[in-house]
């Protein structure tokens, strides 16, 4: 047991002490970080703002108003840029395996997914997260939820059980590179699906709101903790939804774990 909490505590210096190079590292050219988050601010904001005005000509859209529709989507983005902000270094994982660039990892003294996670630092997430907040407040007050404490209380933690729950899905099929070797179309596939978050699950037929909900969680993301947030429901067992991201990591990590196992170096 020691041993172990010795190693965890190795693991998070080692990862704090990479964060804070990475940081260091992006500093050096600082006009490059103002232009990528404006990059962003853009990309976030268009985005958004073209299928508002789409889905403005409606009513409402199954059920959901738009300031509805609105506060799930800013809920999503922040959720999806949290994940961004930690899990990013994820999406490298088959290039590592197929050019022989995690043997690095393997030799040094941390567990190599810690090391992967924080070799990385996307800043260009900032942006994300002050225009997704932003989104969500503005969405909520206009929706009329009310904001209790309760919910106040809720809206935290479902954030962070949704960006685990955006990296589970990352991890676990970054990982099938171990048998693939050629997964990048797979890991490019979920990371262009992320989008199906956005929309409520009620926009969907029941067989892919089924998918949804099992095999490709993203309902887990944003709709069903927004279900409270939106006062739609009022059922107890909405607070077990910040549990689902890192019950769902376990499998993720395990499907890792029996990769690393088998990985046989490129020798390159």
């Amino acid at each position: 047991m020691d041993e172990t909490l010795a190693g965890l505590r190795k693991s998070a210096g080692i990862a704090l002490l990479a964060t804070r190079m990475n940081f260091r590292s992006h500093l050096v050219h600082p006009g490059e970080v103002v232009l990528a988050n404006i990059g962003a601010l853009v990309q976030a904001v268009s985005g958004a703002a073209v299928l508002m005005l789409a889905l403005s000509a409606s009513d409402g859209i199954h059920g959901w108003t738009l300031a509805e529709w609105a506060a799930l989507t800013g809920f999503t983005t922040v959720a999806r840029a949290l994940w961004n902000t930690v899990f990013f270094g994820t999406l490298d994982i088959p290039d590592m395996v197929r050019s022989g660039e995690l043997d690095h990892y393997l030799v040094r003294p941390a567990d190599p997914l810690v090391l992967i996670l924080f070799s990385k630092v996307d800043t260009d997430v900032w942006i994300e997260i002050a225009v997704g907040t932003g989104m969500l407040g503005v969405a909520l007050h206009v929706s009329g939820a009310e904001l209790s404490g309760p919910v106040l209380l809720f809206v935290p933690l479902a954030l962070a059980g949704s960006a685990l729950v955006f990296a589970a899905m990352h991890l676990a099929v970054t990982a099938l590179s171990f048998w693939l070797r050629q997964d990048a179309m797979l890991s490019m596939l979920i990371w262009r699906l992320d989008t199906f978050a956005q929309l409520p699950m009620s926009f969907y037929p029941k067989w892919l709101m089924t998918v949804f909900s099992t095999v490709v969680p993203f309902a887990f993301v944003g709709y069903f903790p927004c279900l409270y947030i939106l006062g739609r429901t009022d059922s107890p067992f909405v607070w077990l939804l910040p549990l689902a991201g890192p019950l769902l990591c376990l499998p993720a990590v395990l499907l890792w774990r029996t990769g690393i196992d088998r990985y046989s170096s490129t020798g390159s």
